[in-house]
């Protein structure tokens, strides 16, 4: 697989940086929840990100047959939110989590549409692979920025929302220019897709891929500040690790096929599961987060890379796109949340040492479960739609 880039993949990509670089906040914030209220501050706004999020894309759907909404629309909607929300969210985590949710519920659910509408399935192993190699080298770049803004800034959070809503207004403008025309977004019939078998048959997978997705971003803030103190000292390590997983990506980027998507993922699940056992050793030995951090973004392309093909294959069932989209995603939000929730209500009370050694365990044991589960539906990617077993 070379890094030679389809007619497609060229309008798709720049939307696709210009994302990357605004998703980077997502673990500069839970450091920033953390450290101005603990652990229950940063649940509360993890909740509030993991909600609005997947309310801003069922909403988006619902009105789209109203208003005739475009994609391009969708995404200038996308990055105008933080744009403007941003400058209120020092000292606010609850302005902080609407923000980064509705960016990241808005940007999917017109990158969802996007990428189902016009790829198929052949060219999703080569697009995940490009996608993700554009997406660790702006994360890098941003990353970077942001780290030394809060050294010279004296640890200060105002100028990195400053920062990320400037970036944000940047690509509200150019993120949307080029892009394919796709017809307007709009629903049918959304609650027909629910009751199918098909969708039933992927609850469990959805369900292991993002129920803990909220628990994850608690326990990485977490950790973080209890490793290393200050924001600008996880910039550092988030840095070094993401070269490392840039290396990696590169390295390798000629070695993943359709053929082989079951053996990839199996290897990046082994090295996720490593990788929160580190997060939970870190409580005893904190030097220990460093190679979490260092691992997870070794391997954490090819998983994702994995998990993208993977999203997009369980999409492969009855319905119109739309409806598809929206259902899936307001059960994973629901699936998030509810599971957030009984996180945080069963352990009030517990040592944070105490809730990050559960919690990389579940996240470990989580990730086993999804590779197994994974990898019944990857063997059947090449199959002939009407032969998949999912499909009724």
């Amino acid at each position: 697989m070379t890094l030679v880039l389809s007619a497609t993949e060229r309008r798709l990509l720049p939307f696709v940086g210009l994302q990357g670089c605004v998703a980077t906040l997502g673990g500069f914030a839970g450091v920033f929840a953390y450290a101005q209220g603990g652990m229950a501050a940063t649940v509360r706004y993890a909740a509030l990100m993991l909600g609005s999020a997947a309310l801003s894309i069922a909403l988006a759907y619902a009105l789209g047959a109203v208003v005739r909404l475009r994609c391009a629309t969708l995404l200038r909607a996308a990055f105008l939110v933080p744009a403007v929300l941003l400058w209120f969210a020092d000292g606010r985590p609850d302005v902080l989590g609407l923000a980064f949710g509705l960016f990241l519920g808005l940007a999917w659910g017109g990158r969802h549409w996007l990428e189902l509408s016009l790829l198929a399935d052949a060219e999703r192993d080569a697009y995940a692979t490009h996608a993700t190699v554009l997406t660790v080298g702006a994360s890098l770049v941003t990353i970077l920025v942001v780290t030394l803004l809060l050294q010279w800034g004296g640890e200060r959070h105002a100028p990195v929302y400053g920062l990320y809503a400037l970036t944000s207004l940047v690509a509200a403008v150019f993120a949307a220019r080029g892009l394919p025309e796709t017809p307007p977004i709009r629903l049918e019939a959304p609650w027909a897709v629910v009751t199918q078998k098909g969708f039933v048959a992927c609850l469990p997978l959805f369900f292991l891929e993002s129920g803990l997705f909220g628990v994850g971003q608690v326990l990485g803030a977490s950790g973080a500040v209890q490793a290393l103190g200050e924001a600008s000292r996880y910039g550092w390590v988030a840095t070094a690790a993401t070269v490392a997983g840039g290396i990696a990506l590169f390295a390798l980027r000629r070695r993943r096929q359709s053929h082989n998507r079951g053996r990839w993922m199996g290897w990046a699940c082994a090295g996720v599961a490593l990788a929160f056992g580190l997060l939970g050793a870190s409580s005893v030995w904190p030097w220990l987060y460093v190679l979490h951090l260092l691992l997870q973004s070794g391997v954490a392309p090819f998983w994702q890379a994995s998990e993208q093909v993977l999203n997009q294959r369980t999409m492969d069932i009855h319905g119109a796109l739309a409806d598809r989209i929206v259902a899936r995603e307001l059960t994973l939000g629901v699936f998030r949340l509810v599971v957030l929730a009984a996180f945080g209500f069963g352990t009030a009370g517990w040592s944070d040492l105490r809730v990050l050694q559960l919690g990389a365990a579940l996240m470990a044991a989580a990730a086993v479960a999804e590779y197994a589960l994974g990898r019944a539906w990857l063997r059947h990617a090449a199959a002939p739609a009407a032969a998949l077993p999912q499909r009724h």
